[in-house]
């Protein structure tokens, strides 16, 4: 039994052991075979697109305009300086086998060590990174693959790049890389390359400059000498390194090497790329978005075939540049430099970026201040932060809420308002009319900061945990925000309550490569569609009468909000940061103008109001032509009434000449007009009546003195103004009337040139007359009314008419005890910045 047992396991291990050896056999004879079936299928590929090694020439990429219009191509001639390998310098090509692929001339076009590693490193990250390509492989993606990133194309470049090494040899293959690698700019091969960053031929690189070539095609714009200096030096310097670790060069030429400067970009470099003045910063983000969003890189583009249709619109573009070729539209300049600014210009239904400005001075691939920069946006984050998640979330609050205006203190934080003034109370609407401060922090503590920071996250605002507290709602942001982020947030108010994701690509296609991808919106309900609405009637009347006047255009309806920040160096009259962001029923745009680095030398003390002129004159020539629409509330909501004005009634002048320090001057008082005029004055020469002489434009007050340089007796008319700029009725022409100079004269004792002994010293400005009549206060009787003798013996203080020498009345009433201004005359409230309203002579108007 035993013997048996024996043989019966003798034939167990021999049949194990001839189905291992089949086995083995078997594994052997499927390597080689899936070898050969690798070779094969390369070669079979080679075979049918060997022409694309000998030419490579294909269309030009084109982008077009929202209208389909071709903005620009964006390929270069490429290979025009074809270098053979002979002719490259030995440091230039260990340059590249130091950093691309050290074992070059060792494996046969794959390297299983790298190409291991890469794997291993995809399955941890989750991607598809196409690290552990050998030369070789570079070289086949590059001319045979297309842009699919699948496991399957590594494949085929792993077929492909072991034909390749059986087909030619390895000074070959390094060849046709050298000149098919992309550089950048447009730029391919190193005969290209040494031109576009050296101006020299490639024989004659130097080392440091060498490195500098295999530095860039890892990431040509990042490492691009001329966009990024300071990332360019340390991949060149890591190139370096990795020859001298190598052996390629000693340690002596790698620190030599690295002290060498980096090359500077000519005038000439710099003019190239076909496109119009003022297009870079956006050409760049289409650059950017192609890839970050569609997989297209800048290379892929420069090969050419593509066709990129962006929003881009030209003719706002063209506004844009213009505007900011205009120095007089910006802050004064400091010694060393300017202010800068940025813009950016959405649809504001689809986010369709339209136009852009990266900076005054913006550089090719350089930092864009309209879609990077992060700044405090100031006010102009208030309907975002407070009053849109205030609205949205609670019905209490409405437009016509009352808040808080008290001066307090919120836990130690103590708001205040820009014009110093407070109240017991004041409107929603109100406080984002005058944009106060106090109202706004008021409500965000009554509505919670978990409440705003959840809005704020759907309007797409990133913030950090230091943004957990109450001066969010004046826009004090740890970090900031762009003018990029602050327009897209800004589309919910014109678009019902949906926030559109801002881009520029609407669509990319290669029809030789089969691929086509269309953007898909991206637009979230961030607010009810009634909420958009209440927050825009705001908005909108912020630009008719508030802080946003200058943003108003002429014949189109506009909404907005100013914004500023202040200076941390300079006094309460320094910003740091000026906005205005605001809309019309089609496009969105975000202004923003500071120094990049403040200090002693360079301070900003202009505000939001040359913000909010640049949107106008942007917007006001981008939309020439354009019809003109209306803001529209959303279904089930009208739009309220706004109360209709009175006819204005017409403006009445007088003139009264007065004597002042030994000066002639002239008092010019007028009634009627509406609120919202401002008036141009005119002097008339008593000669001509058709000569006529602007002496102040834009008045406010209906009130102005007139300084005589010489005894003509002008003649004086006043022209309104409506809010947009239209010129009104003017008044009555109104002749000088001397009675109170020729009372002053006969009254000598009691004014002494100049001297206030006797007499209150006020300007004297009345004449007894009702301004909005022209004729003397009458009780009835045709006698002056109140006992008042003809010719107003009793003058009035005009408001804003600084009395000679400085004094002042005591209490409100006529020094050294004169008679009080007859009745029917009051004497002005303080001036506005005194705190309290301003009532104009006659009328009751408010100034």
């Amino acid at each position: 039994m035993a013997t048996k047992a024996k043989q019966q396991g003798k034939k167990k291990k021999k049949k194990l052991l001839m189905f291992a050896v089949s086995f083995t056999v078997f594994l052997i004879l499927s390597v080689i075979g899936g070898y050969f079936a690798l070779l094969y299928a390369g070669e079979k590929m080679i075979d049918t697109q060997i022409q694309k090694l000998e030419a490579l020439k294909s269309e030009p990429t084109v982008i077009y305009d929202k209208d389909g219009t071709e903005i620009t191509k964006l390929l270069r001639e490429k290979n025009t300086k074809y270098v053979p390998l002979t002719e490259m310098p030995d440091h230039l090509i260990n340059a590249f086998i130091a950093t691309e692929d050290r074992r070059f001339f060792e494996h046969k076009g794959v390297d299983m060590f790298r190409i291991g590693g890469a794997i291993i490193n995809d399955i941890r990250k989750g991607s598809l990174a196409e690290g552990g390509s050998t030369i070789t492989q570079q070289l086949a993606r590059r001319v045979f693959l297309s842009l699919e990133q699948t496991f399957w194309r590594k494949t085929k470049e792993v077929c492909i790049a072991m034909a390749l090494e059986r087909r030619y040899s390895k000074d070959q293959i390094l060849e046709m890389y050298l000149n098919q690698i992309y550089f950048g700019e447009g730029a391919y091969g190193v005969g290209d390359a040494a031109e576009r960053y050296f101006g020299k031929d490639v024989s004659q690189l130097e080392l440091d400059e060498a490195a500098m070539l295999a530095a860039i095609p890892k990431a040509p714009s990042t490492y691009s000498p001329f966009n990024n200096p300071e990332k360019a030096k340390l991949r060149r310097d890591t190139v370096l390194r990795l020859m001298s670790e190598q052996g390629f060069i000693t340690q002596e030429q790698k620190v030599a090497a690295q002290a060498k400067p980096l090359p500077e970009e000519t005038e000439e470099a710099k003019a190239g790329g076909g496109l119009k003045k003022g297009y870079r910063a956006f050409y760049d983000y289409v650059i950017r978005e192609a890839e970050a969003k569609y997989g297209v890189t800048e290379e892929d583009l420069y090969r050419g075939g593509w066709k990129i249709y962006t929003t881009f619109n030209p003719k706002m573009q063209d506004a844009m540049v213009e505007a900011y070729e205009n120095p007089d539209n910006f802050p004064k300049s400091g010694p060393q430099r300017a202010v800068e600014s940025s813009m950016i210009v959405v649809d504001a239904k689809t986010g369709g970026i339209a136009a852009m400005m990266g900076g005054r001075d913006y550089k090719p691939k350089g930092y864009n201040l309209a879609t990077d920069m992060q700044r405090q946006p100031g006010s102009a984050f208030k309907p975002l932060a407070v009053y849109a998640p205030a609205i949205d979330s609670d019905s209490r609050w409405e437009p016509n809420s009352s808040l808080s205006n008290k001066r307090q203190s919120f836990n130690g934080y103590e708001p205040r308002n820009y014009n110093g003034r407070y109240s017991d109370s004041v409107s929603m609407t109100r406080a984002v009319i005058d944009s106060l401060n106090v109202p706004a922090v008021w409500l965000l503590n009554e509505i919670g900061i978990d409440t705003s920071l959840q809005y704020l996250k759907k309007f797409g605002i990133e913030l950090t945990p230091k943004d957990r507290n109450l001066a969010i709602a004046l826009g004090g942001l740890d970090k900031g925000t762009s003018p990029l982020k602050m327009a897209q947030a800004y589309t919910a108010f014109p678009n019902s309550g949906v926030v559109s994701e801002a881009h520029v690509i609407e669509k990319i296609v290669n029809e030789q490569g089969g691929v086509e991808k269309v953007y898909q919106p991206k637009q979230e309900q961030v607010i009810k569609p009634e909420t958009a609405w209440k927050v825009h009637t705001m908005l909108e009347r912020a630009v008719k009468e508030g802080t946003g006047r200058n943003a108003r255009i002429s014949g189109r309806h506009v909404a907005g909000k100013t914004g500023t920040t202040q200076s941390l160096i300079g006094d309460s009259s320094v910003n740091k940061d000026a906005w205005f962001v605001g809309y019309t029923p089609e496009y969105v745009g975000a202004v923003w103008m500071g120094f990049d680095h403040e200090d002693a030398q360079h301070l900003m003390r202009e505000g939001s109001s040359l913000t909010a002129k640049m949107f106008a004159t942007v917007l006001k020539k981008g939309l020439k032509g354009e019809p003109v629409r209306d803001f529209e509330p959303p279904a089930g909501m009208k739009r309220e009434e706004e109360p209709k004005k009175e006819e204005a009634a017409s403006v009445r002048l007088s003139a009264d000449l007065t004597l002042d320090n030994n000066s002639l001057k002239v008092v010019l008082n007028w009634s009627g007009g509406a609120d919202d005029y401002t008036y141009d004055v005119y002097r008339i020469s008593p000669d001509n009546p058709d000569d006529r002489q602007l002496i102040a434009a834009g008045v406010k007050d209906s009130v102005y003195v007139d300084t005589l340089d010489s005894p003509v007796m002008y003649k004086y008319v006043v022209v309104p103004r409506d809010a947009e700029g239209r010129e009104q009725e003017p008044s009555n022409i109104a002749e000088i009337n001397m009675q109170q100079l020729e009372k002053l004269l006969q009254e000598g004792d009691h004014h002494d040139d100049g001297s206030t002994q006797g007499d209150d010293g006020t300007v004297e400005g009345g004449n007894g007359q009702d301004p909005s009549t022209g004729t003397e206060e009458q009780d009835g009787t045709g006698q002056p009314a109140d006992g008042q003798s003809p010719g107003g013996e009793n003058p009035v203080i005009p408001p804003d008419i600084v009395p000679p020498n400085g004094q002042q009345p005591n209490n409100g009433q006529p020094a050294n005890g004169q008679q009080s201004p007859p009745n029917g005359i009051e004497l002005p409230p303080p001036p506005a910045d005194a705190g309290g309203g301003r009532q104009s002579p006659g009328n009751g108007r408010n100034g």
